[in-house]
């Protein structure tokens, strides 16, 4: 109730017989049951259609509001956008560069991806 989920209509109900954004929303439930200071998602909206992709990442929101740690790793840059504080974009296995979200935009986060340089990027860091 805590999280505001009501889409699971009975805990009694198989994770098997859920949709893919329910079952994230189970999967993000038992982390936060187990008192986790840091909840880490791998594509976590992959496969999922508009409404669950909503409904995962106003949950992701709604958890990082509520003090804990998200990390998240998405190749869907509106994704990220729409839930980081900040940014680690990686670029062949290593850290390209950090940046605060509010400093950069898509294209940026896609120089540092393909290129792994942050040169032209203001407050990145290393």
């Amino acid at each position: 109730d805590g999280l505001s989920v009501r889409t699971v209509k009975s805990i009694r109900q198989k994770v098997a017989s859920l949709s893919g954004g329910q079952r994230q929303t189970v999967a993000i439930a038992r982390a936060v049951l187990w008192n986790s200071k840091v909840v880490i998602l791998d594509e976590p909206t992959a496969a999922l259609g508009v409404a669950q992709t909503e409904q995962v990442l106003k949950l992701v929101r709604q958890l990082a509001d509520n003090g804990l740690a998200v990390i998240v790793i998405s190749h869907n840059l509106n994704d990220v956008f729409q839930v980081a504080d900040n940014i680690a974009a990686m670029y062949l296995g290593t850290l390209a560069a950090q940046v605060d979200k509010n400093s950069v935009n898509q294209n940026d986060v896609v120089r540092l991806i393909t290129t792994g340089s942050s040169d032209a990027i203001s407050g990145a860091k290393k």
